[in-house]
């Protein structure tokens, strides 16, 4: 009967590769092997074959050395990939925009840049000379949820976000904004307060003295002025509990540790900590209203790579 085996992980590992010269020490034919480690038995006899060395010259016969396929492998891999599309030329511009904090899926919306894939293949592979993974924004990685059951807010008598009406949750009108705190250190000291625009992800940022309500209020009532704001979206940190008494615009709390309800504000942060990683100790408000404004001019997908400050709908954000 004709066996079938999942293609999913079908390279062979080096420990699979010793196992091979192992066994055939031992005699194990090549389908028996291919039962052992769960491959096609053509996969165990095409990497025999490329593993053989000749010992003939010391009286012996050819035999599978998992070193030389290992190394054989490893060298193949360099070649994995398109090579005729780099340049110098490329090779500069990417290294510019990477110490400029731009991600590859952006560098590869600009002219005659490859895929962004093939632009992580290159820096992975040493070929920018001067980036290497450190250089990346840090992979985003998605958290499962422990728990489908929705805790309540913690502030009583607070909106919840259940109640917040559908014209805000789909995004269909400007000023519906989300709040956070960006923590510089584990210290006391200067916080980051970021508003994120639910419809155009216009970023505020604001740079406050400490991460206590009164702070956080106190910006709050100098940004009312400046902008439309019609309602906030908020997690459930001390700071934010006192927001009704700076702003009366509904205010929805979302549930205790569901940060993925206010997904706009989260990813606006990502983008801060390119500039303001943890454990940074000072910053100016020049450098926060540099940042504020990069990630306004940031191209995004979602708006088939227009940057959120050459959206229409953000004038009218502007009081």
């Amino acid at each position: 009967m004709q066996e079938h085996y999942n293609t999913k992980g079908k390279h062979i590992t080096e420990k699979e590769r010793y196992l091979i010269e192992k066994w055939k020490k031992e005699g194990k034919s090549n389908r028996e092997i291919a039962r052992l480690l769960g491959k096609n038995h053509q996969t165990i006899n095409n990497e025999i074959k490329r593993g053989l060395i000749d010992l003939s010259f010391h009286g012996g016969t050819k035999e599978y050395s998992a070193q030389k396929a290992q190394n054989d492998y490893n060298h193949l891999r360099l070649a994995v990939g398109r090579t005729d599309t780099w340049t110098v030329e490329k090779e500069n511009v990417i290294r510019e925009k990477i110490m400029d904090k731009y991600s590859p899926e952006m560098i590869s919306q600009l002219p005659d840049m490859p895929s962004f894939t093939t632009i992580y293949t290159w820096i992975y592979k040493g070929w920018i000379a001067g980036i290497s993974r450190k250089h990346l924004i840090y992979p985003r990685k998605t958290k499962p949820i422990k728990s489908n059951e929705k805790r309540p807010p913690r502030k009583t008598n607070a909106l919840s976000i259940e109640q917040r009406p559908q014209e805000i949750n789909e995004r269909k009108e400007i000023g519906h904004f989300e709040i956070d705190l960006v923590i510089l250190n584990k210290k006391r000291g200067q916080q980051l307060l970021t508003l994120t625009d639910r419809k155009t992800r216009y970023e505020i940022i604001r740079l406050i003295p400490d991460k206590t309500a009164q702070s956080v209020n106190t910006a709050l009532t100098s940004i009312q002025q400046d902008y439309l704001i019609r309602s906030l979206t908020a997690d459930n940190g001390s700071e934010f509990l006192r927001l009704d008494e700076a702003i009366t615009c509904p205010i929805y709390y979302a549930h205790p540790f569901s940060s993925y309800e206010r997904g706009s504000n989260e990813n606006a942060n990502r983008l801060i900590r390119r500039w303001f990683p943890k454990g940074t100790t000072t910053v100016t408000p020049n450098e926060v209203t540099a940042v504020e404004q990069w990630i306004n001019r940031y191209p995004r997908k979602l708006f088939n790579y227009v940057c959120p400050y050459d959206l229409p709908e953000v004038a009218n954000l502007l009081l």
